[in-house]
């Protein structure tokens, strides 16, 4: 209970006590004018204390059970709380009391002045984290490989390989990679000639020269058939002689002063001046946009994806990566924020204009929310609510209400001595 409520308890307890007490004396001295004032006053001082308990109580219940125009605020729960919603949004919270208010308000400071005074990092990185979790356990990875695949071809539809060619051929020229380029390729075909398929391939070779040969008249067919049978074609022989070749002359294409080694290098330079030319830059184009409508990416993009939001949606090391690198991406970013004076002042205009539109077109829900949070009180919440409002000042009327009546009294009292 209330310090004031309990006085107001004591005043209209006290009041009582003294009307007792006149009475009292009345009773033993019933010609005395003194006592007779004294009951008028004390009567007219506990007659205002108990109008005025009255009156402040049946605001909010029944006064001993009294159930005429008692109870005022349960009974009229709908039109207080209407008038108490309407009285936020129209009045302490109207449009031009929010507007007013936030012009003088520096939104960005208040927000930086909190940021210091409190840890942000570890926040921004829970946060962080939580989020990362969160969508990689919602994100489906087969529509992020559709869509990555579609973005990703776009751009390169848009963009020419043309200047990347070049670039690359010309620093290639610039760092002598041209060599190492062309000695990759000579050690690829070095591996690939020694192999026994290439063998088998060159007696294959044979063997249909020798059908297409035998198959051209009837005269080839016998030569053919004649050798053979006295062993003047041997195929197994012709094709070790010819696989021997092979690999001789790919070792002699290791040489750089080999004639192939330095056309590979001369015709590199002539290709940055024919990149030059409309049709080689057309050519290109169009064989990256055939390559593009060929290849599927939404596989191997899908198994990229699922590989990546697995990891990413239980605690894991690369997770940690991640959470880390975007945690200090975002302190830098936002250091970076705080030091550019006319961003600031950009972004301060841009969220006041953001949030006056928003009071603009969705001012009326001030009243809606204050009205919705009115009607989750019980009659004795809603109550007590309003007393805590009012403060001291309903307590307040019961004690000037035994004082007023007590002056009335005090002045009945000398209009009868008259």
């Amino acid at each position: 209970m209330k310090p004031v409520k309990r006085r107001a308890n004591a005043v209209l307890a006290a009041a009582a006590g003294l009307f007792a007490l006149a009475l009292a004396l009345k009773y033993n001295y019933p010609g005395s004018s003194m006592v007779t004032g004294l009951l008028t006053i004390t009567e007219a001082s506990l007659a205002g204390g108990v109008a005025d308990w009255f009156a402040v109580t049946a605001l909010f219940r029944r006064p001993l059970g009294f159930p005429y125009h008692t109870a005022l605020i349960p009974r009229n729960r709908e039109r207080v709380i209407r008038a108490l919603s309407q009285a936020v949004e129209q009045d302490f919270l109207s449009k031009q009391a929010i507007k007013a208010r936030l012009n003088q308000a520096n939104l960005l400071d208040k927000l930086f002045a909190y940021s210091q005074s409190t840890a942000m990092r570890p926040i921004v990185k829970g946060g962080i984290e939580k989020a990362i979790t969160e969508l990689a356990e919602t994100i489906d990875p087969t529509a992020i490989a559709k869509l990555g695949e579609r973005v990703f071809k776009l751009l390169l539809r848009r963009q020419s390989l043309v200047p990347y060619v070049t670039a690359g051929i010309t620093w290639t020229l610039q760092q002598g990679k041209d060599r190492e380029i062309y000695g990759a390729i000579v050690d690829k075909l070095t591996v690939l000639v020694r192999q026994p398929e290439t063998r088998d391939a060159i007696y294959r070779y044979l063997e249909q020269i020798i059908d297409k040969t035998a198959n051209t008249n009837w005269l080839s067919g016998l030569i053919t058939g004649f050798l053979e049978m006295t062993d003047g074609i041997n195929l197994t022989d012709a094709t070790n002689a010819l696989h021997q070749e092979l690999i001789k002359a790919v070792d002699e294409l290791a040489d750089e002063q080999h004639p192939v080694c330095l056309w590979f290098q001369e015709e590199l330079g002539k290709i940055i001046v024919r990149l030059e030319t409309p049709e080689w830059k057309r050519t290109i184009d169009n064989w990256k946009d055939e390559l593009l409508n060929r290849i599927e990416l939404a596989e191997p993009l899908s198994a990229l994806a699922e590989a990546v939001l697995t990891a990413c949606a239980q605690p894991t090391v690369y997770r940690g990566y991640v959470v880390d690198w975007l945690t200090a991406q975002a302190a830098n970013y936002w250091q970076q924020f705080k030091e550019n004076a006319a961003l600031k002042n950009q972004a301060e205009d841009y969220l006041k204009s953001l949030i006056l539109k928003v009071v603009d077109q969705e001012h009326a829900l001030i009243g809606k929310i204050a009205s919705r949070a009115l009607n989750k009180l019980s009659d004795e919440d809603l109550n007590q609510f309003i007393e805590d409002k009012a403060g001291e000042d309903l307590d307040w009327i019961r004690i000037n209400g035994v004082i007023i009546g007590g002056l009335v009294g005090v002045g009945m009292a000398i209009i009868r001595l008259l």
